[in-house]
């Protein structure tokens, strides 16, 4: 906890794009996982602690959303503290891995749809390692596709970094 509370006092130890983190980081609380020996282990423990819970019968919580300098920020705190809430009251790990899944789910479809509209899109494409996870990917489908907009997740190639090292060696091949 000393650790934990030093990095909260230097708030640039915070910023991240990485939705990997937050992830481990309600593993850890949710007592599932507090270290992995490989990459997206406390993820993938997550997502299988919910799979006893149908889509749409979780409470699905809420995530801020704000936009700052016409930047979208997300901030999972609300959500992070229902988590430990909801442990310390005793709801099953399997209903609060499927409340965050859920609620991080429809708040990315939401800024899906909401950024894809002002810009005058009617496709969203899905990418980036947190979407190897089935339970999430389905959540923000649903709730893209409910707007109306087509969705394109990955078919042929990973959406991890798996993806980025084939761009790379086609441009490498290329040049």
């Amino acid at each position: 906890w000393a650790a934990v509370l030093a990095m909260v006092e230097r708030p640039d130890t915070l910023v991240t794009s990485s939705a990997g983190r937050l992830f481990d980081a309600v593993a850890a609380l949710c007592g599932l996982r507090a270290r992995v020996t490989y990459e997206a282990q406390a993820a993938i423990e997550l997502e299988a602690a919910c799979a006893t819970v149908p889509i749409g019968e979780a409470p699905g919580w809420e995530v801020d959303v704000a936009t700052h300098a016409g930047m979208t920020v997300v901030d999972p705190s609300p959500l992070v503290v229902r988590v430990v809430a909801e442990r310390e009251r005793g709801t099953p790990v399997s209903q609060i891995a499927a409340g965050f899944h859920d609620g991080l789910g429809r708040m990315v479809a939401n800024v899906a749809v909401r950024s894809a509209l002002a810009n005058d899109l009617d496709t969203v494409a899905l990418s980036g390692g947190v979407f190897q996870n089935a339970r999430l990917t389905e959540v923000v489908v649903n709730g893209v596709t409910a707007a109306g907009l087509a969705v394109l997740t990955h078919e042929r190639l990973p959406p991890n970094d798996g993806a980025i090292s084939v761009g790379q060696a086609a441009i490498a091949a290329r040049t």
